[in-house]
């Protein structure tokens, strides 16, 4: 069963859902059947450094752009490649993603991580509920793909929602801190798991920033 704004409302004030924005911002949007979700500060925009993969790689003679995803850590990778994007040059126009200011430029072909403004998910102790990320309708029309694998948020998992965002339409696009590009829906489950998220081994429990997993608070 999905909820509605008045129970979704309900869950939020009972903080058996958790949307929470940072200290001083207002709350997200409540729909009839969803929350909208913000990006959040240009500074955690970020994308792969390919011209450092390329030169780890040409020491090891792996195939430029090969990642072996049977063997693959994310956390220790994402530390080593994940970079903001390089700033806007008028006259360079070839960078797929760059920064100009506080706004973001996605030109065609272009792909980077942002994460949510909120932080998002259900208390790791006897939880409810699971959600679910989605894209806007209108904004995947014009070309934008957000959130492109794994939509769940399983139940007793929290934190800032890392969004895949790639451009595979014509246009270029300018995203900016506190665009809502995303959107939560929540489902009741029948019970709560047997493990928490952290008993199972989650990777990303917490996760603050885009490299996935880092201290965080303890939601209760």
């Amino acid at each position: 069963m999905y909820l509605s704004d008045r129970d979704l409302q309900w869950a939020l004030e009972r903080k058996t859902l958790i949307v929470q924005p940072p200290e001083g911002e207002s709350p997200a949007k409540v729909d009839p059947t969803s929350i909208d979700l913000r990006l959040d500060k240009a500074d955690e925009a970020k994308i792969w450094d390919l011209a450092a993969l390329e030169r780890s790689h040409n020491k090891t003679g792996i195939k430029e752009g090969e990642l072996r995803l049977g063997d693959f850590n994310y956390g220790e990778f994402s530390e080593e490649y994940l970079i903001s994007p390089p700033a806007y040059n008028k006259v360079k126009r070839d960078d797929p993603v760059c920064r100009r200011g506080e706004e973001i430029i996605i030109r065609p072909g272009g792909f980077l991580l942002w994460q949510t403004k909120e932080k998002i998910g259900t208390p790791k102790h006897n939880p409810q509920y699971i959600c679910f990320i989605d894209g806007k309708s209108t904004r995947a029309r014009t070309g934008i793909l957000v959130h492109l694998t794994a939509p769940t948020i399983h139940a007793g998992w929290v934190g800032n929602v890392v969004l895949e965002i790639a451009n595979v339409g014509p246009f270029t696009f300018v995203l900016c801190e506190n665009d809502v590009i995303a959107q939560l829906t929540v489902a009741m489950i029948s019970s709560s798991p047997y493990r928490t998220h952290l008993e199972a081994g989650s990777a990303t429990f917490g996760q603050d920033n885009v490299k996935g997993r880092q201290p965080g608070p303890e939601f209760s």
